[in-house]
């Protein structure tokens, strides 16, 4: 067999970094506010699944009432008083007081702040609606399902078009209109619940002496996920946290592969990667790192640190197959690199920079021995993926179009799967779902290269036929 062909296609059918047992559309990482008391109020992110907290900054002393959010930007509140908060340091800017309440509850829907406080001399429990520009506060109406002067324990959520409250075991939505409560159900358990966040249709709950748990939205009742790790396990609020997303079309390990993952953390403040590995049917795909055989990794980098790390896996063996995506808490630099080895010495090797979103029109430089590799990240539609063929003057060559399930993987090299013989030109992609794609290009085998990904936005016209 001729070597040329055989590494190609092997590099072809390499697999790929990444597995989440969730959705992989899923954000796992939160803004978490724990409620130490004292001046360390401690404030960082926290993954929803693992309970791994990285710390950000301390906000300072006293007692907040909870984390809201409104036009991509965090809040809190204490005595009456509306803060930003400043995701990168934990820095509070003072927006303005809401005079005269003094929240026992604050949180957020997808539009707009919202509080608790107890009004008049009956202290009667109230919903308010919070300008998250000015602090000015607008009385809404009684809550209804708590006694007058008993809020202290009630808990705002954030992240959903519904308004949720907790209070004293019981789970109930809120009417942004009127005010008023309604019970969904009362958990069979003693949690003391402290925060409520609803990011992918879960309801997750942030449990004081117990961590992060998930409520079931039409019975209310909990279960316990895991405790935190990295940071006290008491909670002031859960907030979203808007997730960098980094994928990788494509990695190679066994068959004489290796592939090493490099994560750079150029930022003041550490970051934490999920790492999650599919296979090609877009089932979980363990891969063999120093740490073990894994299908999910978490990286914590900190300020300015950086991960380079190679497979391990035997030459001999055959070449995995799949592709993966990071999840992390800021911004990095990712990236791959493929190395190839001759008798347990490197012969080649070629680097590919992540892709950061999926689309749906992707034009390159390709001939014959140029390998593809696509993966449709939706976890709920397939994707009708067409490769066309170009040579230097523009005649089209030929088509072939395949179709991937959700969250599965392929890959193949372009002469073989037209049925070319031979040519120099370019390669469309087009696919009904957006997709992510890699073409790597061996035409001077053992020299190896990245061609560029060739992305373009949805909306591109392409030449046609």
């Amino acid at each position: 067999m001729n070597i040329h062909k055989n590494v190609a296609t092997s590099l072809l059918t390499i697999a790929l970094l990444a597995v989440f047992t969730t959705s992989l559309e899923a954000d796992d990482i939160a803004y978490m506010l724990a409620q130490t008391g004292g001046a360390a109020n401690q404030f960082g992110t926290v993954d929803l699944q693992s309970g791994a907290f990285t710390l950000v900054g301390n906000m300072g002393a006293g007692s907040y009432s909870g984390l809201g959010v409104a036009n991509g930007a965090l809040y809190t509140e204490q005595n009456g008083d509306l803060y930003s908060v400043n995701v990168t340091n934990a820095a509070l800017t003072l927006i303005g007081g809401a005079v005269g309440n003094n929240f026992s509850a604050f949180g957020s829907t997808t539009s707009g702040l919202y509080g608790i406080a107890q009004v008049g001399s009956q202290s009667v429990p109230n919903l308010f609606s919070i300008n998250a520009a000015t602090g000015a506060v607008t009385q809404i109406g009684p809550v209804g399902v708590i006694q007058n002067g008993a809020s202290a324990y009630a808990v705002l959520s954030n992240g959903s078009g519904t308004l949720y409250m907790e209070n004293n075991g019981n789970l109930y939505t809120m009417n942004t209109t009127t005010g008023a409560g309604t019970l969904v159900g009362t958990e069979s358990g003693s949690y003391p619940v402290y925060a409520l966040l609803y990011e992918d249709s879960t309801l997750y709950i942030g449990a004081n002496g117990f961590g992060i748990g998930t409520a079931n939205v039409s019975t209310g009742q909990i279960m316990i996920n895991s405790s935190i790790l990295g940071g006290p396990n008491s909670f002031s609020g859960l907030a979203p946290a808007p997730s960098h997303s980094y994928y990788f079309s494509q990695l190679a390990f066994g068959g004489g592969w290796q592939t090493t993952l490099t994560y750079i953390n150029y930022s003041p403040q550490p970051v934490t990667c999920t790492t999650n590995f599919y296979s090609d049917s877009g089932g979980p795909l363990s891969i063999p790192f120093n740490q073990g055989t894994i299908s999910t990794r978490i990286d914590v980098l900190p300020a300015g640190g950086s991960v380079h790390d190679q497979t391990v896996a035997s030459l001999t063996i055959a070449v995995g197959a799949g592709w993966a995506q990071s999840t992390c808490s800021g911004a990095i630099e990712a990236s791959l690199l493929y190395r190839y080895y001759t008798n347990g010495v490197a012969t080649s090797e070629a680097s590919v920079n992540a892709e950061t979103a999926p689309t749906t029109r992707f034009a390159t430089f390709a001939q014959t021995a140029t390998g593809v590799a696509y993966a449709n990240p939706s976890t709920t539609q397939s994707a009708t993926i067409t490769f066309t063929v170009y040579n230097a003057t523009g005649a089209n060559l030929g088509s072939a179009t395949v179709t991937l399930a959700p969250l599965a993987h392929s890959a193949a090299n372009l002469g073989p799967l037209l049925g070319l013989s031979g040519f120099t030109g370019f390669v469309k992609i087009t696919s009904t779902n957006p997709i992510i794609s890699l073409s790597l290009n061996a035409e001077a085998f053992p020299v190896i290269s990245s061609l560029p990904p060739g992305d373009l936005p949805a909306s591109t016209t392409l030449v046609t036929p």
